[in-house]
């Protein structure tokens, strides 16, 4: 069963903050294999499309330039690079 299949609309968790919902979309990438902008336009999509607080792209890997100029346009998209998830790891995060 494909994304298409499932009504998850490509979403790997959702959680429900007081002030509204979160979404996350988790991406397991090599180093080698940042994540892109058309990743994170679609996920904007995503987090309009369901009224979401705040959408978090977290990745095993890093963002590209693109990515990171498409992601600060919406004051609702966080990215999480493997830094950052090393982080949370050492240390759990704080979702505001």
């Amino acid at each position: 069963m494909g994304d298409a299949d499932s009504n998850d609309f490509g979403v790997d968790g959702f959680a429900v903050h007081p002030d509204g919902l979160i979404i996350v979309q988790c991406k397991r990438n090599s180093s080698a294999n940042r994540v892109g902008r058309p990743t994170i336009q679609q996920f904007k999509g995503v987090i309009e499309e369901q009224g979401a607080l705040r959408g978090y792209v977290v990745s095993t890997s890093t963002f590209t330039e693109e990515a990171k100029e498409s992601a600060v346009l919406s004051e609702k998209i966080v990215l999480v690079d493997i830094d950052g998830l090393a982080r949370w790891h050492a240390e759990a995060p704080t979702f505001l």
